[in-house]
């Protein structure tokens, strides 16, 4: 991966291809029948994945009974190779839980697809912190991180890739030329392009994934919505920066662009140490010293904090139409939430993000710095189950 810092943004791009990308599991079968031969089609994921620093989201758009037609012993080494292969993330449809429940046996890099939070199996699966939950409706998959992909009307999901990730805080966005960052994005993206030729040229890139440049984009992250906030400013304002931006960037590159929030701590604590040793105009209500000085990731609150559930749900309303995917959050909690209280939860929550829980016997997400500490999950408040909230009569007996 390489990373470039300018003032104020972070760009992560590939040395000399895309950063990232995603296909849907029916493109990979029609390349290497998933029934017939299972490990050449994990052979073609891994071959895709090791190339793209940015991580490979694999769509499944396809019934789970497909892994049925497997031996058993086949298919569970089948699906542990593909759960834990680096830099892939599954994501899967909830119309068919059935058939997932089978396989969801441990936590997996896996986000669950669905306008409504799963319940039964799956549900129990998901409060225990072995794959997320995005609100999605059918027609797009939202991918936390990479980008929005729709699906063709064949109902095929075709390779996509993005050339790269643009971060920056909320709080530069005023201080910022859209013009000059353009510039800047079309002089990487000539180079990688001319880099990526010479891969081809040499037949090495994977066969099975054609590359369409016209359809390949850039992905625009933002963080620092809490200081942003606490600094005094307006969403609405922050609202017209980003379409502008966006607007700016679509006509210049002639190519997509995937609007959403950055919860890697990592560039979140690059850029707030750049903006509190440079003494740039948005390092207000960063941490002062002997703090570390670092942005909060995403838009929300600090998700290593142990506050409310509901303001480390909350993002800004007014971005909700300009972001493509939908924020995604990690929950700490000091057990494992009920059923009935994870729905009320949810049903108070508006807009919704996605939800990843994370109860005390799963370890914490990294990375693991004395910089930024998860507190142990006992700190964290509990999720109250109201339906269990029972008052009781006037009459009874005492």
């Amino acid at each position: 991966m390489k990373v470039q810092e300018g003032k104020g943004y972070l760009l992560r791009t590939a040395p000399d291809g895309p950063y990232a990308g995603w296909l849907g599991v029916r493109h990979l079968d029609a390349r290497a029948s998933l029934p017939l031969a299972p490990w050449d089609a994990l052979r073609n994921l891994a071959d895709l994945a090791r190339l793209l620093p940015g991580g490979l989201s694999l769509l499944w758009n396809a019934p789970a009974t497909w892994l049925t037609a497997l031996p058993p012993e086949v298919r569970t080494g089948f699906w542990k190779g593909l759960a834990h292969l680096p830099g892939l993330s599954l994501h899967l449809r909830e119309e068919d839980p059935d058939g997932w429940q089978g396989l969801i046996l441990e936590p997996l890099e896996a986000w669950l697809h669905g306008p409504f939070p799963p319940t039964g199996p799956l549900g129990l699966a998901w409060r225990q912190g072995w794959l997320g939950w995005l609100p999605d409706a059918a027609g797009a998959w939202s991918l936390p991180g990479t980008g929005l992909a729709r699906t063709a009307p064949d109902d095929d999901l075709p390779p996509g890739f993005i050339w790269g990730e643009l971060v920056l805080p909320l709080g530069a966005l005023e201080h910022l030329d859209p013009e000059a960052l353009s510039r800047v994005l079309g002089d990487v993206q000539a180079r990688t392009e001319r880099a990526f030729s010479q891969r081809l040229g040499a037949q090495a890139w994977p066969t099975a994934f054609p590359f369409q440049r016209r359809s390949t984009g850039w992905r625009v992250g933002f963080l620092g919505g809490r200081e942003f906030q606490l600094a005094g400013g307006a969403w609405e304002r922050a609202a017209e920066r980003i379409q502008a931006l966006a607007t700016r960037l679509e006509a210049d590159l002639k190519c997509p662009i995937h609007l959403g929030a950055c919860g890697d701590p990592v560039a979140a604590a690059a850029l707030g140490q750049q903006a509190m040793g440079e003494g740039l105009p948005w390092r207000n209500a960063l941490p002062l010293p002997p703090a570390a000085p670092a942005f909060t990731p995403g838009l929300g609150a600090e998700p290593r904090e142990p506050g409310p559930l509901e303001s480390r749900c909350a993002f800004p309303r007014p971005l909700v139409p300009l972001l493509q995917e939908s924020p995604a959050v990690t929950l700490r909690v000091p057990a494992v939430p009920m059923e009935g209280a994870v729905s009320a939860f949810v049903a108070g929550l508006r807009p919704t993000p996605g939800i990843r829980w994370l109860p005390p016997d799963l370890p914490p997400p990294g990375p693991y710095t004395p910089d930024c500490l998860w507190p142990p999950a006992q700190a964290y408040p509990p999720l109250a189950d109201a339906t269990q909230m029972l008052q009781p009569s006037l009459f009874d007996d005492f």
